[in-house]
């Protein structure tokens, strides 16, 4: 493997995020894989680190932070063929990616701008904060599209944007040893969208202001969708923007070992537009007393009238440990063969009772 250290590039008259790019197009240079090293000191960035197939991120006892006002990811692929006259949009392109990984040990951290750029809402005609979904992919931490083979692991994230961490026609991967802290609109945990499988996101910790870990199977492909579309400005899926015709299924997707306070859900299951969900495992949930939650576990449809009944299939819930939530786990929509085993409810703090709101069918192995 070649090894670069990002501290060689530095120098007294180049910001980091040139050191970056320096030491990123050196590594280009080389064949093989390759391994790009942040240690010896804290990072701050003013764009998104965009990183080639076959690279490993190692963050050594050190953070890569956002300078104030950044709207950009953190990490991305560089995959992404951005329309210069749209930037922020929809992509021209994305081009396959493949052997990603972005590593952290001794303490390693990814944070956020501590001031957020304001920018004009031309549909709710209101200046706010540039955060959330309304916003798009730029709001979030770690993004990939149309990557096979990808691996994050042994972080702290904070000062979120929105989404911490985003895969959409993603395969291959894994996300584990990760601890999230979001205060922010849409503060997601780490989002499966449309195309992704074969995936897992295990022993994931800390606080979410939205849905710690999502399946969801929303897009339809909309290379020629306008945008505005209703409150959002830009796209949040890169890939599933910039192409037609997608397969916007997500399916063979583990969640396991997920310790997590929160608002809205601990974990989501959605589809809508024809889009299947299915061959999901959730398990291990356990919820902190930190936050209010309508359910642990839901299970919908909605953002379209195209869902029929099985679209979501084969689920696989256990050991479920609600806290803070209305329900351990909400059922909204029909789902074709649902196993529920060792479902827990103990907001009270009092007694531990086992507690659902599942449709009959939907109950029944």
């Amino acid at each position: 493997m070649n090894v670069f250290y990002v501290m060689d590039y530095i120098s007294d008259v180049a910001c980091d995020s040139e050191a970056i790019d320096a030491c990123l197009g050196k590594a280009k240079e080389t064949v093989g894989e390759t391994q790009i090293v942040f240690s010896g000191k804290d990072f701050f960035i003013d764009r998104a680190i965009c990183i080639p197939s076959d690279t490993e991120i190692l963050i050594d006892g050190c953070s890569v932070q956002q300078r104030n006002y950044v709207y950009d990811n953190i990490f991305r692929g560089d995959n992404l063929l951005i329309d210069d006259s749209n930037p922020y949009g929809a992509p021209l392109d994305v081009l396959p990616l493949k052997n990603i990984k972005i590593t952290g040990k001794n303490g390693a951290r990814l944070i956020g701008p501590s001031k957020n750029r304001v920018g004009y809402h031309k549909v709710l005609k209101e200046y706010q904060p540039m955060v959330g979904d309304f916003w798009g992919y730029r709001t979030h931490m770690i993004s990939l599209s149309f990557c096979e083979g990808f691996e994050i692991s042994g972080l702290s994230l904070s000062q979120t944007m929105g989404w911490a961490v985003s895969f959409d026609a993603c395969s291959e991967g894994s996300v584990h040893d990760i601890d999230i802290r979001s205060d922010v609109k849409n503060g997601d945990g780490i989002d499966f969208r449309s195309g992704c499988h074969h995936c897992k996101a295990e022993n994931i910790t800390g606080f979410t202001s939205d849905d710690t870990v999502a399946c969801t199977a929303l897009s339809r492909g909309s290379r020629f969708e306008q945008y505005p579309a209703k409150n959002y400005l830009v796209p949040s899926e890169p890939y599933n923007a910039s192409h037609t015709e997608i397969d916007g299924s997500i399916h063979d997707i583990e969640i396991k070992n997920i310790k997590t306070g929160g608002y809205h859900h601990g974990a989501i299951c959605l589809s809508a537009w024809g889009n299947k969900v299915y061959n999901i495992s959730i398990s291990d949930f356990h919820e902190t007393d930190e936050g209010k939650r309508e359910s642990t576990v839901k299970i919908y449809t909605g953002y379209g009238d195209e869902y029929k009944n099985g679209d979501i299939h084969h689920v696989k819930l256990e050991n479920i440990h609600s806290r803070i939530a209305k329900y351990a786990v909400q059922v909204m929509c029909d789902v074709e063969h649902l196993e529920a085993e060792n479902i827990f409810l103990n907001n009270d703090n009092k007694s531990e009772q086992k507690s659902a709101s599942l449709p009959r069918k939907a109950a029944e192995k």
